[in-house]
């Protein structure tokens, strides 16, 4: 395993406290089933209309979420605790970027310029848990994939951190109702959680390298 140099955040639900996003009421609105992923459902509805109109009801729901988004447990402390050990920091999320921008307005002790790089859907054609993100991310970020750790609550993170070759850590909630399969390398509680991870990751390639088998 290679050492970590960057750790690649998704953001709702796992930078900020899970919930905030109604995921069931975008659906009902626009009338994606309950099973389909919302971008993909308004990628392919009949016409330009139809997918005007769906986005600009997501986006009312994205904008009112991130008006009321609040900072995870342990959020700002693992950004601070990154940036001070010189661990590059990276968002990438399916939302908007003007959504994490105004969320990210609610965090007391972490801005936007904290971050190296975000990634939101204005920035790939292919949205987790598509690769594509994850590899842009790395190479803005100037770091191999395998160096970077895949950070998210939802499975779509983790398959796309597995595609792109990065380590992967899935973070439950109250309202995790499954885990990833095939699962996560590692699966916490809290963010607070990290940085051992990491430090285990990096003293075990320190010793690979020292005494190899």
């Amino acid at each position: 395993m290679n050492s970590i140099r960057a750790v690649l955040f998704d953001f709702d639900g796992t930078l900020t406290l899970p919930g905030s996003i109604d995921f069931a009421g975008i659906k009902k609105t626009i009338g994606c089933p309950p099973d389909e992923p919302i971008l993909e459902f308004i990628e392919h509805l009949p016409s330009v209309a139809d997918r005007r109109q769906a986005r600009r009801i997501l986006e009312q729901f994205e904008d009112q979420a991130a008006l009321h988004s609040l900072p995870n447990e342990g959020a700002e402390e693992l950004v601070r605790f990154l940036k001070q050990h010189h661990i590059r920091r990276g968002i990438l999320t399916r939302n908007r970027h003007a959504s994490v921008e105004t969320a990210l307005k609610n965090f007391a002790h972490v801005c936007l310029a904290d971050f190296n790089v975000i990634i939101t859907r204005d920035h790939v054609q292919r949205p987790k848990p598509d690769p594509e993100g994850v590899l842009l991310a790395a190479r803005r970020l100037r770091v191999p994939a395998a160096t970077l750790l895949m950070v998210g609550d939802y499975r779509y993170d983790i398959e796309a951190g597995r595609r792109a070759g990065t380590p992967t850590v899935f973070l439950e909630s109250h309202l995790t109702t499954r885990r990833p399969n095939p699962p996560a390398d590692f699966v916490v509680c809290t963010l607070g959680e990290i940085p051992d991870i990491i430090d285990g990751l990096n003293r075990s390639r320190k010793k690979t390298h020292k005494d190899p088998k």
